[in-house]
């Protein structure tokens, strides 16, 4: 009887563990993603005076982000990975199409599903905000120390995984 009180009381604590460890890793997600969204991307943009595309939001830039990492993809993966709805989605896609970031093409395997990709004229603009956010990311991690920064690799390496999956398929959230 005593044994079972310890396991079970095992068991109580190691999900208390595990929804600690969770809600730290999502509450320094979104600080990271605030972060880069409200302080990085500000600060690239304000060196891009001469781009065509500097007025773009930091949501905009995001969105196109995506794309391009996803790409070639429907407006549902895009959603998905956006985490908005299809609405909200359809209405990001075709600001961006107006803005000339974002290109539609029908699916040739699928002539009711429209694919997104970026447009090569944003190409350019994509690299360069990349490598700036590479720049930020190496100064990070220099901080982590190397085995630091070789944990965070493998454990985004398994996420990749899975949130590619996730978003390629109809595995919703």
């Amino acid at each position: 009887m005593l044994m079972a009180f310890f396991r079970h009381n095992e068991r109580e604590n190691m999900q208390d563990i595990s929804k600690e460890k969770i809600d730290f890793i999502v509450k320094t997600d979104g600080l990271l993603r605030d972060y880069i969204e409200t302080v990085v991307l500000k600060s690239i943009k304000d060196t891009m005076q001469d781009d065509p595309f500097s007025k773009m939001s930091s949501n905009h830039i995001r969105a196109a982000l995506m794309i391009a990492n996803i790409a070639p993809c429907s407006l549902k993966e895009f959603a998905t990975a956006m985490r908005l709805s299809k609405a909200s989605a359809s209405a990001l896609v075709n600001r961006m199409v107006k803005a000339g970031t974002v290109q539609r093409e029908i699916n040739q395997d699928n002539r009711r599903e429209v694919i997104l990709c970026v447009s090569p004229a944003f190409e350019d603009h994509i690299n360069y905000v990349h490598a700036e956010l590479m720049e930020w990311f190496e100064t990070v991690t220099k901080q982590l120390g190397p085995e630091t920064f070789a944990k965070w690799y493998e454990a985004m390496i398994s996420l990749n995984a899975v949130l590619q999956k996730k978003i390629k398929s109809d595995i919703s959230f």
